[in-house]
């Protein structure tokens, strides 16, 4: 059984999933999800999800598998995603796990603390205060007195991340970033990083914005929110939650496109200072996908 499984990191536009598929087409391995939008289904063209035809080369495992109105955390996702991989190298090929969602990877690779368990009355008390006017911000603003490690880590609009940073502070009087990861649940992983030159990947994330809008987000948008809650989660996500506005006409297009931009690069960033601060990664200039690919075939065979 192989020892590791293969990680595809770096920020989004660097081409991960289509060097993800061709070295599964190549050494015969799976491609394993770890982009927390791409497991919700409908979520497609604001995700960039994996095209059919994509998908039926190879097998890809951890894309729609949750309804937007059901509950799932990075918990649940390193449950699901460790019995997949299980599966996967029972059966002796190789997991090449692909994504974007890095609280979700280190969840997988790492494991996760034993926190106190969910407690629907806090969550209620504090999607009451979320919901009255900027009461968002008031969450963060408290969760950065109490807590001020996780105050910077958190955005301010990530209202799921927010209030169950205050729930485990409110249960236990203790920060969620004091709880310490059980070394003995870490997974073995060959990481490889992908980067472009900043002007660049700047340049290809703009480009990739105006596509999805061109291709029917604020549509999809639009069908989504008939099936599902505005709260749902996956509407506050970038470009979902610009092309929603949209739909509700509380923001122009073009204002909506230019807004998307601006989060995906700050997203970019963010992505970029996480594994910097990772250990054992092999960093690959995805400038030529052809040389990406060789470099990083080079790197899977030195583990084989």
């Amino acid at each position: 059984m192989p020892a590791e499984v293969i990680v595809l990191a770096g920020p989004t536009g660097t081409g991960k999933s289509r060097l993800a598929l061709r070295l599964a087409q190549r050494i015969g391995g799976e491609i394993v999800n770890y982009d927390s939008v791409q497991i919700w289904r409908g979520f497609d063209i604001g995700s960039a999800k994996p095209s059919a035809e994509d998908r039926a080369l190879v097998p890809h495992h951890l894309f729609d598998v949750v309804d937007a109105d059901e509950e799932f955390n990075a918990a649940d996702y390193a449950r699901v995603a460790r019995a997949t991989i299980d599966d996967i190298h029972a059966r002796g090929k190789r997991a090449i796990l692909a994504g974007g969602t890095f609280f979700y990877l280190r969840a997988l690779l790492a494991g996760l603390p034993e926190m106190p368990g969910r407690d629907e009355a806090i969550r209620a008390r504090l999607r009451r205060i979320a919901a009255s006017g900027r009461g968002q911000a008031r969450l963060h603003r408290w969760l950065s007195i109490i807590d001020p490690q996780s105050g910077r880590k958190i955005a301010p609009a990530d209202r799921h991340r927010v209030e169950r940073a205050l729930e485990v502070w409110l249960v236990a009087r203790a920060p969620i970033s004091a709880w310490e990861r059980p070394a003995s649940d870490a997974m073995p992983a060959l990481k490889i990083a992908l980067q472009l030159e900043r002007t660049r990947l700047a340049a290809t994330l703009d480009a990739r914005v105006e596509a999805m809008f061109a291709e029917g987000l604020v549509e999809e948008t639009r069908a989504l929110l008939e099936r599902y809650p505005a709260a749902a989660r996956p509407f506050g996500t970038i470009g979902y939650r610009e092309a929603a506005a949209v739909v509700r006409g509380e923001m122009a297009l073009d204002a909506a496109i230019a807004e998307t931009k601006r989060r995906t690069r700050a997203y970019a960033k963010r992505q970029m200072t996480w594994l910097r601060s990772e250990r054992n990664v092999h960093w690959l200039d995805a400038a030529d996908p052809e040389q990406t690919f060789e470099a990083a075939l080079r790197l899977i065979e030195e583990t084989a």
